[in-house]
């Protein structure tokens, strides 16, 4: 399957009470050794309901992959990533190709406390690249020795000085994306440099 970082596909997964909903889920991580991932948290009825009712080897239709929120996009040679909470899933896959690309990327992951940062160890392991890093901003994680309180426009400029010189690519909660691509571009981000993900075809 020639899946591109960042993209997503429909999956539909039969079993029953599954078979007729076909939800869209990311790619976290490069197809590999026949494998493909994809990291689904427990946010609403229906990925709980994956998490307690479906069971190992349960079929699964996959549809895709779709999406242009791909590195492909970038007109510039340098990303900044942006994720908020399980927005981290597409700017996994993403971070493992720049890393591997040695690639200048920084990747901003906005949480609420540390139990809540999803792949924290692979995060790390990708930073020995020497191009790629990432900064952690928790928001409600009062022991945290890191960058606390809500992520917003004027907060990534402080921490990626250069981010004009990059191109964004944004997922999270569409508010926080909103305001971010919109406070980004009010400081001089050029629009043509700022990626999202809409999932729809």
């Amino acid at each position: 399957l020639a899946v591109q970082p960042g993209q997503f596909a429909l999956l539909r997964f039969w079993a029953p009470g599954f078979k007729l909903q076909a939800h869209p889920f990311s790619f976290s991580k490069a197809p590999e050794g026949g494998e493909l991932r994809f990291s689904i948290k427990k946010l609403g009825d229906f990925t709980a309901r994956l998490h307690s009712e479906l069971k190992p080897g349960t079929p699964v239709l996959i549809d895709g992959p779709h999406g242009a929120f791909t590195p492909a996009r970038m007109r510039t040679g340098k990303a900044l990533l942006v994720a908020g909470g399980i927005g981290i899933t597409p700017l996994r896959a993403m971070a493992g190709a720049l890393a591997a690309q040695k690639k200048d990327a920084v990747l901003i992951f906005s949480n609420k406390g540390r139990k809540d940062i999803a792949f924290e160890a692979e995060l790390a392991e990708l930073e020995k690249s020497g191009t790629f890093r990432t900064v952690h901003v928790l928001s409600e994680d009062a022991e945290w020795p890191g960058e606390k309180g809500r992520l917003d426009a004027g907060r990534l400029k402080l921490l990626v000085p250069d981010f004009a010189e990059r191109d964004a690519f944004l997922c999270g909660p569409p508010p926080m994306m909103a305001a971010l691509d919109a406070g980004l571009c009010a400081l001089g981000l050029p629009k043509k440099q700022v990626h999202y993900e809409v999932f729809s075809l």
